[in-house]
């Protein structure tokens, strides 16, 4: 009797899967196969590839630290990025649906990176806006941070030179047109002061930018990358250019890529360069699954994780060259040690950096291009983490959604827009730190972990393996399969158990946050984690059968159409279009296909 119910509730969830299934069959996909490799580069590559590798580089030995980076690439954000365009690519939906057809007992993990994307793009969207603002400016002459004597400098402002490097007592103008002029900042998260409209109206444009390269669908956002993928690029080589031009320069760089083979020995070295990959590569947020969900099935989808990844990675250390070129140029007009002049995070692009620019000959120029190319940077990262969202919800609830993607994201870009005004007061810096520092942190980590092991152990390595090696025609190397399984998910342990040892409260500035900042962090940090926990609850409540048949139903989802073809073919040795044959290999359970079964883009 038990079996009978269980059986029918199966065909049950399996009718209404198939039936969201033929909602969905008019999916939207690439116009080209550049477009989707531009549109994930676009988003891989953000601020963390120019404020943060440099200094990690510099501060772990220069060159010794490309030996834990290049290991951490090949062992855990390869492995991330090649599973995600893989699950996104075979089931043809995004993070919400692809999971529900994965494990759904763990199907809240894709609502989890919905939530992680939510949160994470009201304070990233700031970065932009303040990019936005350095932008405008460069338009004035001279540049108004590189003079003191203006309505927001105080009595501490002090132009640095070299005649005057030996008393550096001062602010520098560039930190005070940061905190005083741009930020306004209260001096005490307590205060959050009034909003501030020149920032709101930034705000404002700067999700009308955003909006407008998604609103249209995938199509149109891969015509958008063109641009805003390949500009960045450009900018980088010219700056690279006109900086090994200047004095001091080559010092510079010898700092940053100067071999230190003793930093090796340093677990902080290992533990940064498992941290920096696993999150420029933007793992966890559903981003580069959400887009490969929009490829045609054949696509030889691991060789472009391969040649994503490794581009993120040399766009690193170009912008290292970028950086240190300009701060050795900064260094020797001081008379100062470089470490006088080397930072990271928004201080490096919005103070140190702009101060450097600002002495060149042209500096209006210099600056205009400059902060344009961070403007481009920033909008591929915050299109990519709406496209998350309006998908997930999209395929998650077809029947609201489908013919209303333009309003729905035009709903997210407004929410977040009214959340983001939080950031634009005078205590607005506050704000962002707490959504920087809390709301992509363990809980992603989680969320990353519960995805390997949810491909790797409930639906089984072999199983996706085969699955995949049937749609693209190319075998799974092992490689793949034991990162996947084993190498992969222990990495990732470590990393979140380095978090967890090395937590400290929040603080700006070296000042600690009141009581209520951590507070409102750790609620951040949990509403990603319920997103798992309720989902997996609400599923075992709602099934019908004995606990023991509920976990059976929700840990092993039935075959797919893909798979029950795959066997029928295997069964009775059928060769496809006679150009493609499987053969059954009983030693390891493998289907191995002489060519694509489905059509490829390229």
């Amino acid at each position: 009797m038990d079996e009978d119910l269980v059986k029918g509730d199966i065909d049950a969830f399996d009718h209404d899967e198939k039936k969201n299934d033929e909602k969905l069959t008019e999916r939207e996909g690439w116009g080209k196969a550049i477009d989707f490799i531009l549109t994930v580069l676009g988003m891989v590559v953000g601020f963390g590839n120019i404020w943060r590798f440099p200094y990690l580089c510099y501060q772990h030995g220069g060159g010794a630290f490309l030996v834990p980076y290049f290991l951490a690439l090949l062992l855990i954000g390869l492995p991330i990025i090649g599973l995600e365009f893989c699950i996104g690519q075979y089931f043809q939906r995004g993070a919400t649906v692809a999971f529900q057809k994965i494990c759904p007992l763990l199907s809240g993990v894709g609502y989890a990176m919905l939530m992680l994307c939510f949160l994470a793009s009201v304070y990233y969207i700031i970065i932009l806006v303040w990019a936005l603002f350095y932008f405008i400016a460069s338009f004035m002459a001279p540049l108004p941070w590189t003079t003191c004597g203006n309505d927001w400098n105080t009595a501490n402002c002090f132009v640095r030179n070299g005649s005057s490097a030996s008393n550096m007592t001062g602010t520098s103008p560039s930190e005070e047109f940061y905190n005083h002029r741009v930020l306004n900042i209260s001096g005490d998260p307590n205060i959050s002061g009034a909003v501030r409209w020149e920032l709101a109206l930034l705000l404002l444009l700067a999700w009308l930018l955003v909006y407008f390269c998604i609103f249209k669908g995938i199509r149109w956002t891969g015509k958008v990358v063109y641009f805003t993928a390949t500009f960045p690029y450009l900018v980088l080589c010219i700056l690279l250019i006109r900086g090994l031009t200047l004095p001091g320069a080559l010092e510079g760089i010898s700092y940053y890529v100067r071999v230190d083979g003793s930093k090796l020995s340093d677990v902080n070295a290992w533990r940064d360069a498992g941290t920096q990959i696993f999150y420029t590569l933007g793992a966890g947020f559903g981003t580069t699954l959400t887009m490969a969900s929009y490829n045609k099935r054949g696509k030889n989808v691991l060789r472009d994780a391969i040649i994503i990844a490794l581009s993120n990675s040399v766009t690193s250390f170009l912008s290292g060259f970028v950086i240190f070129s300009m701060l050795g140029f900064m260094a020797y007009q001081q008379s100062a040690p470089i470490s006088s002049v080397v930072t990271q995070g928004p201080g490096l692009i919005f103070i140190v950096y702009p101060a450097g620019l600002a002495t060149l000959p042209g500096a209006n120029f210099w600056s205009i291009i400059f902060f344009f190319m961070l403007i481009t940077i920033g909008i591929d990262t915050a299109f990519g983490i709406v496209e998350v969202m309006s998908t997930g919800l999209k395929d998650s609830w077809p029947q609201i959604f489908n013919g209303r993607e333009m309003w729905l994201k035009l709903a997210l870009c407004m929410i977040e827009f009214l959340l983001g005004l939080t950031c634009v007061t005078s205590g607005g810096i506050y704000i962002f730190q707490m959504f920087n520092y809390y709301s992509a942190g363990s809980s992603l980590v989680v969320c990353v972990f519960l995805e390997i092991v949810t491909v790797s152990w409930f639906y089984g390595i072999n199983r996706f393996s085969r699955n995949i090696a049937y749609v693209t025609g190319k075998k799974v190397w092992m490689s793949w399969r034991i990162c996947w399984l084993l190498i992969s998910p222990a990495l990732t342990l470590v990393i979140l158990l380095f978090g967890i040892l090395n937590y400290s409260p929040l603080t700006y500035d070296g000042k600690p946050y009141p009581w209520w900042g951590d507070f409102v962090g750790w609620i951040m940090v949990t509403l990603s984690l319920l997103c798992i926990v309720v989902r997996g609850l609400y599923l075992l409540i709602t099934t019908n059968g004995s606990i023991t048949q509920r976990f059976t139903k929700l840990l092993v989802p039935p075959k797919d159409d893909t798979e029950l073809k795959m066997e029928r073919e295997m069964k009775d040795n059928v060769v496809v279009d006679e150009k493609f044959a499987y053969f059954y290999n009983s030693k390891y359970n493998w289907v191995v296909p002489h060519g694509p079964v489905y059509e490829s883009t390229i």
